[in-house]
């Protein structure tokens, strides 16, 4: 409430008996009520999704939550979930999603206040699958079998498993076969190597610290001497 004071000088005139003249000054006080009929103003929500950009298995379940979502103004919130590939909207602050195959997936979350307003929040959900790969065949002397496999971000390990048979011994020749193995990266770069390895298995086993590099990775099974067959496994896990 404000206080609105009007001062208004009369000068008055008169003549009094003395025969002098007289300056009065007549103060108005005028009290009004300047309240403000404007409502106060309401801000929007903020909207939130947990977790944000999360990367998961190929089937597992993940609990996406909108409770990190806040109103400076205290209003109820209520929200809506799309999600990339489904045309159903969800309207609940939790929701549980399972992703059956590997790639890259959007997800939108829209927070709405008792009062109308909103706010938009987004995500990318990364969904990489576990890789197992087999390959066999036979190496001459000379010659070289290449291998390419993917590693994607993520990766947490590598294993490489070998079988190798010496052609040469069914055939009752006396040198054994021998071969070199070489692993490298997507840049090109040597993770592993053994040469002049024969008839038997092997393995090798890569932690995530070493595959740094994303892309197609080789292994490479080199004859050396004779003939070698041979079978290999890989496995990629995420």
């Amino acid at each position: 409430m404000k206080k609105v004071t009007l001062l208004l000088l009369i000068l008055f005139l008169v003549m009094g008996a003395s025969g002098g003249y007289g300056y009065y000054v007549i103060v108005l006080e005028d009290d009004t009520d300047d309240t403000d009929d404007n409502p106060k103003s309401s801000s929007p929500p903020i909207a939130r999704i947990n977790p944000s950009n999360p990367k998961i298995q190929a089937n597992e379940t993940i609990l996406f939550s909108a409770s990190d979502s806040s109103d400076s103004d205290g209003d109820t919130l209520t929200f809506t979930w799309i999600f990339e590939g489904d045309s159903e909207p969800y309207s609940s602050e939790t929701i549980e999603r399972t992703y059956p195959d590997g790639g890259d997936f959007y997800v939108n979350l829209l927070v709405t206040d008792s009062t109308g307003l909103t706010d938009e929040a987004e995500t990318i959900v990364s969904v990489v699958e576990d890789y197992h790969g087999e390959a066999s065949g036979d190496v001459d002397g000379g010659e070289s079998d290449q291998i390419e496999f993917p590693v994607e971000s993520g990766v947490v390990s590598l294993y490489i498993t070998w079988e190798l048979d010496d052609n040469q011994q069914i055939t009752g020749t006396i040198n054994p076969s021998s071969v070199n193995l070489m692993l490298n990266d997507a840049q090109g770069n040597n993770l592993e190597n053994e040469t002049d390895v024969q008839e038997g298995d092997g393995s090798w086993s890569i932690s995530s610290e070493r595959l740094d590099a994303v892309g197609d990775y080789e292994f490479i099974i080199e004859g050396e001497d004779g003939s070698m067959s041979y079978d290999v496994t890989i496995d990629v896990s995420y």
